[in-house]
């Protein structure tokens, strides 16, 4: 008779069944690190490769705010020209306004009168001066108004005056000065004939006038 240890087989197929479960098991979580790493890595090699493009963006941002600052010197640098360039053209304006102001002062300054002094401020200067009459000094006014340079004409002061025994009229005189005058009162002092006063001038040359003017 013939005896079949069942119970020994049954002992051999639940320790194969469990050793296959373990190995399963152990599979599992061996392909589930090597995934989790294929992942970590290809996201690491991503962030590298980002993190150069920034770098690289950096630089670029780098390099252009340099050029930027540039600019901004060659345009601060321009400016300050430009600035510099204004206050020569207007002290050379003024310096030929200037010029032309005593030449229009002389020309137009009568026989019996004489400037003591001529102050200018801005664009307002004051005529001092001493004259034989009233009429003298009327005519003198009116003469300047002929001038392409001087409106808003004034007489702000007239007095008696005795100088050496000779009695004269003192006076003040203020004026507006234009750095730009009309063309249209320049074309019409053209044909403007010298005054009597004038005429006498240019016979006996400029009149000395003493002049000052401030800053």
């Amino acid at each position: 008779m013939i005896r079949i240890n069942l119970l020994s087989d049954r002992d051999a197929i639940q320790k194969e069944t469990t050793r296959q479960q373990i190995s399963i098991y152990v599979l599992s979580i061996v392909l589930t690190v090597v995934i989790a790493g294929g992942i970590h890595f290809t996201l690491y090699q991503k962030k590298k490769g980002i993190q150069e493009e920034i770098r690289g963006v950096e630089e670029a941002l780098k390099g252009l705010k340099e050029r930027v600052g540039e600019v901004e010197r060659y345009k601060q640098f321009k400016k300050d020209l430009e600035t510099k360039l204004s206050v020569i053209k207007d002290l050379q304006k003024n310096k030929i306004l200037a010029v032309q102001l005593l030449d229009t002062l002389s020309q137009r300054i009568p026989e019996q009168m004489w400037l003591a002094k001529v102050l200018k401020r801005g664009n307002e200067m004051t005529l001092e001066g001493y004259a034989i009459d009233n009429e003298t000094i009327a005519n003198f006014m009116k003469g300047l108004e002929g001038s392409p340079f001087i409106n808003n004409i004034e007489l702000s002061l007239t007095e008696n005056k005795d100088i050496e025994g000779i009695g004269l009229k003192h006076f003040l005189i203020t004026t507006m000065v234009q750095t730009s005058p009309p063309q249209k009162k320049v074309s019409e002092l053209k044909g403007i004939p010298p005054t009597s006063g004038e005429a006498s001038r240019a016979d006996k040359g400029p009149s000395r006038i003493a002049t000052k003017e401030s800053p």
